[in-house]
């Protein structure tokens, strides 16, 4: 640690000298401009040039390792989700089925295009989402989950096995958003990481966890699907009851969650709780493994309502907290 003080000078200013070790890192000299990032007891020293090329993300990946679709995949999206602006593949053995390859997967995914591709070299751009509305992002994926709820209950109870097989799509489409609502997730960070907006960053990464669960519900309603499509008398089961259960649990989840609601969130562990109990006594009565199965999927689910209500309450917490201490400041200050 480099303790230095603070200098009185020209009767309203205070002074602090830099470390030249660090002025001679930063390529710095006298009249070069620095950006001051302030937040409550902290400020962050950047250089103006550091500070603008930030804005810019790229990333070069020599060599592919494996060229197998399932690895391809994983590949591509692990890059997509760092929240690069472009991303260049440098590999001289890609051949033109392999290029196919990645253009299907490319494809899947939102706000990503191939622009160059030949010579062994790929270059991926990302389009640029100044305005990215992550509520809006997570409101949609809130959306597609009811859906899938609605169209399960619409296939049990109209014994529909093509709506059961449809649950499939929801799935996907919630697939295409997580991974864009994680990319933009990587790239705040990314941004917050020359800045000191710690309060910014927890929000961030609360809302990457809650992203997460809920493609892990989506996960779940489409095992689930599968699972009840091949069931005999489904229409007369408890699970419909059950399912219905769960989304007004889920609706009100995502009250608390987006409002910050402290009793909705409490209501909502206590509610996944009794409802969880329900589930495991009906799995201990029945025999038939796709129905065991199915109530094995419908737990995933209650459970991962309760992580994000959990989530939920934390925050409710951390804002009351903040609010009172903001409020004790100002009645200091009168």
């Amino acid at each position: 640690m480099d303790v230095r003080r603070l200098q009185f000078i020209g009767g309203s200013s205070y002074m602090v000298s830099l470390p030249k070790t660090w002025i001679r890192k930063n390529e710095l000299d006298q009249g070069d401009e620095i950006v001051l990032n302030v937040e409550d007891d902290c400020i962050l020293i950047v250089p103006k040039k550091i500070s603008e090329s930030g804005k810019i993300i790229k990333g070069n990946l020599k060599g592919l390792k494996q060229y197998d679709e399932e690895f391809l995949r994983r590949f591509i999206y692990a890059v997509y989700i760092q929240g690069l602006d472009e991303i260049v593949i440098e590999d001289p053995n890609i051949t033109p089925r392999i290029l196919t390859k990645i253009s299907e997967i490319v494809r899947s995914m939102i706000g990503i295009e191939i622009i160059y591709a030949q010579d062994g070299k790929i270059i991926l751009r990302c389009m640029n989402t100044p305005d990215f509305d992550f509520n809006g992002v997570l409101r949609r994926m809130y959306q597609i989950i009811e859906s899938m709820i609605d169209g399960i209950i619409e296939g049990i109870t109209s014994d529909d096995a093509f709506a059961l097989d449809e649950i499939t799509f929801f799935e996907v489409d919630l697939d295409r958003l997580y991974l864009l609502a994680l990319r933009e997730q990587h790239r705040k960070i990314k941004e917050l990481s020359i800045s000191v907006k710690w309060n910014d960053l927890r929000m961030i990464l609360g809302a990457r966890m809650v992203t997460k669960l809920i493609e892990e519900i989506a996960d779940s309603l489409r095992d689930f699907s599968i699972y009840v499509r091949d069931l005999e008398e489904k229409t007369e089961s408890p699970l419909v009851t059950i399912l219905r259960e769960i989304k007004i649990i889920f609706t009100e989840m995502l009250k608390a969650y987006s409002e910050s609601d402290l009793l909705m969130s409490e209501k909502v562990i206590k509610d996944t709780d009794r409802l969880l109990e329900e589930i495991m006594n009906l799995v201990s009565e029945k025999q038939n493994i796709n129905y065991r199965m199915a109530l094995e999927t419908l737990k995933e689910v209650c459970k991962n309502i309760k992580s994000i209500g959990e989530v939920a309450f934390n925050r409710s917490v951390r804002e009351m907290m903040a609010l009172q201490e903001r409020e004790l400041k100002n009645l200091q200050k009168t």
